[in-house]
């Protein structure tokens, strides 16, 4: 399985790094004897740096190189920023983690990123390695990339990413967090969804609830129904396959517009109070969006969650669009 993997990664190329920070061995056995179905890295991995990449709400992202066979490779490691209270907790918290993960290694499909395993030493708990993706996120891409991407580019972006939702949901697997900062851009403009299924881990180690979750920057992306607040202190919304729906509309917009949804409030409080309303992203005057397009998008924000397309119908309906576009280009030349 691991080969398996270690051949995808090398499709991102070898970037050899001087003098890296060596990442230590962490005594936490008990956390290696429970994640011993999955690759574990610990060992293998050289920090390029010794403050992470970025931070998120609750999680940071080292940039690191994975000495293997085959050559050096740059990765990321993704570690969840989580205290247990005691050893009990501990326990059940590496459990509830290694689950997760084991679901996202038997994963294989051209628009998924890959695990390539675990490591130690980044934190209480094993974190996640990856390949690390030049182009980073959606955001940053449409951000730096906007300018010189056709309609097709975009709609092709589209489609990496319904066909990665397809996939998850064939799989009975709710991404549970589709946002901006969680489809991934290769070198050659391809989009990879990651971190699927981690939203609700997070939310459970930290305690919080979506709606706290959402303040850390994805409330633009998020269902209107994973905002409520639980009757029962300490419960979590669990995301659903209809709430999937929602943020691939909100990605949707993203990708035509280059811009999030509600990019008309500064401040994630204020769409907080405008989803509480039932207030929509506002259709943008430039660039415009067909009225077929905004239509779907529309759809895809239905309040009532089984009016929402499934992720076959968005599929089908994105890869339509794309072989259009493509056939009207070709017959215009």
């Amino acid at each position: 399985m691991l080969q398996t993997l270690q051949f995808r990664v090398t499709s991102f190329g070898v970037s050899p790094i001087s003098s890296p920070q060596s990442i230590p061995h962490s005594n936490l056995n008990d956390q290696r004897n429970q994640m011993d179905s999955l690759p574990d890295l610990t060992g293998q991995l050289n920090r390029t740096s010794a403050y992470a990449t970025s931070f998120g709400g609750l999680s940071d992202i080292w940039r690191c190189t994975w000495n293997r066979s085959g050559g050096i490779i740059v990765v990321a490691v993704k570690s969840i920023r989580s205290q247990a209270l005691d050893e009990d907790d501990a326990k059940k918290k590496s459990r509830r983690l290694r689950r997760e993960l084991k679901v996202w290694l038997r994963l294989r499909h051209d628009n998924i990123v890959p695990l390539c395993g675990t490591v130690s030493g980044f934190g209480q708990f094993v974190a996640l390695v990856c390949p690390w993706y030049d182009n980073g996120s959606l955001s940053s891409y449409l951000e730096s990339h906007g300018e010189t991407l056709s309609i097709i580019n975009r709609f092709q972006l589209l489609s990496d990413i319904s066909a990665g939702l397809q996939y998850l949901h064939s799989c009975s697997v709710v991404h549970g967090d589709l946002t901006g900062s969680n489809v991934l851009i290769s070198s050659d403009g391809r989009a990879h969804l990651s971190d699927f299924g981690l939203s609700v881990i997070v939310a459970e180690f930290a305690g919080t609830s979506y709606f706290t979750s959402a303040l850390n920057g994805t409330v633009r992306w998020i269902a209107p129904e994973l905002l409520a607040i639980p009757e029962e202190e300490g419960a979590i919304t669990i995301p659903t396959s209809n709430s999937d729906i929602y943020s691939f509309g909100c990605i949707f917009f993203q990708v035509l517009t280059g811009k999030a949804p509600y990019s008309e409030f500064k401040r994630d409080a204020q769409v907080v109070v405008a989803i509480s309303l039932g207030t929509k992203p506002l259709r943008p005057e430039f660039p415009t969006i067909i009225d077929s397009h905004w239509s779907f998008i529309l759809n895809c924000w239905s309040t009532i969650e089984d009016c929402r397309p499934s992720s076959q119908q968005a599929d089908e309906y994105i890869k339509g669009q794309l072989h259009f576009l493509q056939h009207d280009t070709s017959s215009s030349d």
